[in-house]
């Protein structure tokens, strides 16, 4: 059984709706999944640049989802802790949410990382973003990812 991740309205490797970008609504887009593990406890989920000019930039770290949710709406709130209980990681814009796609030049490539869990995070490894990564990593039972594109 394969683990599945989407990004609504949106093919695998194709353009982003500019709706989810720095020059619309800057809003998350919604994100969906199927067939995650039976043993998942909790998911985590990052979206990266790896085509900025400088590192990697970081677009979204969310965590504390559980295992019964298989989908995040659009325009998940900003903030620490959403109504949902989903704790939410500063992003290389230093906020804490989504912050969207919003290249300098050129047509970058975003990467949607979901992660379930083994076990759910602690707070310490939700000390910043890299440690999650890295933890996340080490005790995921699988991943599933998605690629979109965007440029001005």
């Amino acid at each position: 059984m394969s683990f599945d991740l989407f990004v609504s309205d949106t093919v695998y490797g194709e353009k982003i709706s500019v709706k989810y970008t720095c020059r619309g609504q800057n809003i998350s887009p919604p994100i969906k999944w199927k067939d995650a593990p039976a043993s998942t406890k909790e998911f985590a989920l990052f979206i990266d640049d790896p085509d900025a000019p400088r590192k990697s930039f970081n677009h979204w770290a969310i965590s504390n989802i559980l295992p019964s949710i298989h989908e995040l709406h659009e325009n998940v709130e900003s903030g620490e802790k959403t109504p949902e209980g989903w704790i939410q990681i500063k992003n290389d814009f230093n906020n804490p949410g989504y912050g969207g796609p919003c290249p300098p030049y050129g047509t970058h490539r975003y990467f949607v990382t979901l992660y379930a869990l083994v076990r759910p995070l602690i707070e310490g490894e939700r000390a910043d973003r890299e440690a999650m990564r890295k933890i996340c990593e080490e005790i995921m039972v699988k991943k599933a990812t998605w690629m979109f594109v965007y440029g001005k």
